[in-house]
């Protein structure tokens, strides 16, 4: 099953800045659409596929509800000004996916899975486009962006967002990568009682660089019980995160990743 092209385009070039490929005229086009659509109808799909179309449209009916019942809680961190505050809405809307389906006895670990397939079915699409829009995410504006978000963050303005550090490559190990101390998802999800569902949305990471052809290596989060989620970013190579090393289900652990190194 694929997305919509249209749809995973514009998620792809808001993703990307809205830049390159006639991104600009084509989110300027689609702006008046909710970002989260394509969200909803990836996750009704994966739903479908478990439990019958009937009851994923009654389920995403809920999860659209339980979404604009918690929308209004989540921590500001500065909007449209803080490239992170698509991450914390992403999150927002996962928390609504958990709040949803845990009452029905869905263990964490199932929805997690529903998680994982819903980022799968959003990149079920071309590779060699993928990994166009993707090579965005190494344009030396998008890289600056990044530098200074992270730059922003250490000031910790707002207490529910991130605090990274950027690290600079040296083009051979890796490109570039962000060594994040404090995590705006972690938080919130701390903040509702639901801190276990985060290592699932880290491995949405794995999905997202794979299709877009960004070479993620990972081998710590702080969602896992260390310090510091040490994102390693490198032009086309193979990805490795470290829980789904052995495949599903993820094998997370919470102690110290130092011996894993």
């Amino acid at each position: 099953m694929k997305i919509e092209r249209r749809k995973f385009l514009k998620l792809s070039s808001i993703a990307v800045g809205a830049v390159g490929i006639g991104g600009i005229i084509f989110y300027a086009k689609h702006r008046d659409r909710d970002p989260l659509d394509t969200f909803y109808e990836s996750t009704q799909k994966v739903l479908a596929a478990h439990f019958g179309q009937g009851r994923a449209t009654t389920l995403i009916k809920a999860i659209r509800h339980e979404y604009q019942t918690l929308a209004p809680g989540v921590p500001y961190i500065g909007g449209k000004e803080n490239i992170f505050t698509e991450w914390l809405t992403y999150a927002a809307y996962f928390l609504a996916v958990y709040h949803v389906l845990k009452p029905l006895r869905h263990s964490i670990d199932q929805v997690g899975r529903i998680i994982y397939e819903t980022y799968e079915m959003m990149a079920d699409y071309l590779e060699w486009l993928l990994h166009l829009i993707g090579s965005f995410k190494y344009s030396d504006r998008y890289i600056s962006q990044l530098r200074e978000a992270a730059a922003q963050s250490q000031k910790r303005k707002y207490p529910g967002d991130w605090v990274c550090s950027f690290v600079q490559g040296d083009g051979k190990e890796f490109d570039y990568g962000l060594d994040i101390t404090e995590c705006g998802i972690h938080k919130l999800y701390r903040s509702h009682g639901a801190e276990g569902l985060t290592p699932y949305l880290c491995l949405s990471d794995y999905v997202v660089s794979k299709a877009f052809g960004r070479g993620l290596v990972r081998y710590q989060t702080l969602a896992e019980g260390t310090q510091v989620c040490d994102f390693r970013y490198k032009k086309g190579r193979e990805i490795f995160v470290y829980p789904l090393r052995h495949g599903w289900p993820p094998k997370f652990r919470h102690e110290s990743a130092r011996s894993f190194l």
